[in-house]
């Protein structure tokens, strides 16, 4: 297997979750790939600098991060980023980097959306709204009626309990 065959792998294996932190990041989808995208373009230049045994995740996060900063930066958006915000994907990801007992990340996955579906409806559907129909968290709590602070902090509750559920599946060895 080439180098760039066993780097396809890691860009099929990583490219979702790494498009939901920038976009979490950004807030924009169509932003979120252009940088996740160009996120790989340069892990892929710099990969001798990559060292064996780290998390390959947390370093392309890393690099997707500081462009989706850079990007923000750069362009004056008036996008509302809070380094707590971005703490707390990296939280939610984290425990989903080093994997056990030989699962697939795919596994993994279907276990936080297990405990994604567990969430109680209150944070489920602003969740539901921001990550899967990608709406800003001004038309989240337009569309239910509550606070932008809310909407934030049913947010960071959502993220909070499915890190939980994610750490007690872990600890059951029930991925």
């Amino acid at each position: 297997m080439s180098e760039l065959q066993a780097y396809e792998i890691l860009v099929k294996e990583h490219e979702n979750m790494v498009g939901a932190y920038v976009r979490g990041i950004v807030g924009d989808s169509a932003l979120a790939k252009d940088i996740t995208q160009e996120a790989f373009v340069r892990a892929y230049q710099k990969l001798s600098s990559f060292k064996a045994g780290s998390s390959f995740g947390a370093w392309i996060r890393t690099i997707a991060r500081n462009l989706a900063i850079d990007h923000i930066r750069k362009n004056g958006r008036e996008i509302a980023w809070d380094p707590e915000l971005i703490q707390g994907l990296e939280d939610v990801l984290q425990p989903l980097e080093d994997p056990v007992r030989g699962e697939a990340w795919s596994d993994r996955v279907r276990t936080v959306e297990t405990c994604f579906d567990s969430l109680p409806e209150i944070l489920r559907e602003p969740c539901r709204l921001y990550y899967y129909e990608e709406s800003a968290t001004a038309q989240i709590a337009e569309t239910l009626r509550i606070g932008l602070d809310t909407v934030r902090k049913r947010l960071e509750r959502a993220r909070d309990l499915i890190k939980e559920c994610f750490e007690k599946a872990l600890a059951l060895g029930s991925i």
